[in-house]
């Protein structure tokens, strides 16, 4: 199967105020899983570290907030040149209280070349973060990785993001993207359909593999400067 091929159906446009507003969820569900474990075992040194999380969290829900008031409109005037490998790093970072608690494994394979590309950074950290916590949010087994792999081929770079997580159902796999989607229960179908037009804006080709139980792999290719 050629991987640059997309195989599902041209979902709907997502508001980008709308973005934003799920991008809130995502820190609330990271405070919701650290109080409950919080509660559950208050032994001093766990706390500490549970409280620390909640912290962090509630100050990028702060953030979020001030980016919705400064920023109602994101447009591609901001395009710029970036390091993928470090808007990566940078992604994976923010992730890394959701990824701690949920016990996974990291693995980063970045080419030799630093992957720069033209793109908007605000939008694309949206886009990169609603992929990874899909990638955590899928994941229920004993072990659990999350790869992130980048690679130079021809007049591209291909991102690519892995897990070995639950899988997506033929099915499902062609309405991920469509607005208002969702097979998880309290989900609001947002995320990957924002994802999609995020994508299409900066001119990121997407494409993404699964299989139920085998996991879920998203490529993701840009075009070289």
């Amino acid at each position: 199967m050629n991987p640059f091929n997309p195989l599902f159906d041209v979902p709907v446009a997502c508001d980008f105020t709308a973005t934003l507003a799920h991008e809130i969820r995502n820190p609330l569900a990271t405070i919701d899983l650290s109080l409950t474990l919080m509660l559950a075992d208050h032994q001093d040194e766990e706390l500490k570290m549970y409280v620390d999380i909640i912290k962090r969290s509630s100050e990028r829900i702060n953030e979020l907030v001030n980016e919705m008031v400064k920023n109602r409109s994101l447009d591609e005037t901001q395009m710029a040149n970036q390091s993928l490998h470090h808007l990566l790093d940078e992604v994976v970072e923010m992730a890394k209280d959701r990824i701690l608690l949920n016990n996974i494994m990291v693995c980063k394979e970045y080419d030799p070349t630093d992957c720069i590309v033209a793109l908007n950074r605000p939008k694309m950290k949206i886009a990169l973060t609603n992929i990874i916590v899909n990638a955590i949010e899928a994941m229920d087994s004993q072990y659990r990785e999350l790869k992130v792999v980048t690679m130079s081929i021809a007049d591209k770079y291909v991102v690519q993001i892995e897990d070995n997580g639950c899988g997506i159902s033929e099915k499902n796999l062609k309405n991920i993207f469509n607005a208002n989607f969702t097979s998880r229960p309290g989900g609001m179908g947002i995320g990957l359909a924002a994802t999609y037009d995020i994508l299409e804006s900066n001119h990121v080709t997407v494409h993404v593999e699964s299989q139920l139980g085998s996991g879920t792999h998203f490529f993701l290719l840009f075009d070289k400067n």
